[in-house]
């Protein structure tokens, strides 16, 4: 019996760790000057916390833009079928911004004096988050998440102030 009570004790959180690490994790890394703050994520948890997001409230928070989502799924399906390009660069004296598209992901990128922001956003992912009908499913956006494995999502650097935000 014993041997049945240690086997339990040891599979148990075998389980769960496996579970977390195939289902992915979101890293969100954030450090000010020398104090900083890694918070894992386990993305099964993240898209079980999202399932539970009133879709009433979302559209009421949207306020004038649920009147342009079926517009904007459209972009978001043209850009998914586009091939891979640069579609906007705006350069200033001491600031640049570049939207492009490789593969499933849109890049944007901002060198700015100060700051360096780069987002990589699946195009899966958005396809995902915004439904055809016009809601939005938070879920939905998570779950592609998990197939957007080593994905550097959000970096923003800013002086000593660092925030990345990565899906394993």
């Amino acid at each position: 019996m014993l041997k049945l009570i240690m086997a339990g004790a040891i599979a148990i959180p075998t389980v769960t760790t496996a579970t977390v690490a195939a289902t992915g994790i979101a890293w969100v890394d954030v450090r000010d000057g020398n104090d900083r703050i890694v918070v894992p994520v386990p993305l099964l948890v993240a898209e079980v916390a999202a399932s539970f997001v009133p879709k009433p409230a979302i559209r009421n928070q949207m306020g004038e833009a649920v009147r342009h989502m079926a517009a904007a799924r459209e972009v978001i399906e043209a850009l998914a079928d586009s091939p891979d390009a640069e579609f906007v660069r705006v350069e200033d004296r001491d600031e640049q911004v570049v939207v492009s598209k490789v593969g499933d992901v849109l890049h944007v990128q901002v060198h700015g004096h100060d700051e360096e922001v780069s987002v990589n956003l699946p195009l899966s992912a958005i396809r995902n988050l915004v439904r055809e009908d016009g809601s939005i499913d938070p879920a939905g956006a998570i779950r592609v998440l998990r197939h957007s494995r080593f994905t550097n999502l959000v970096e923003v650097r800013n002086g000593n102030e660092h925030v990345k935000v990565t899906v394993w």
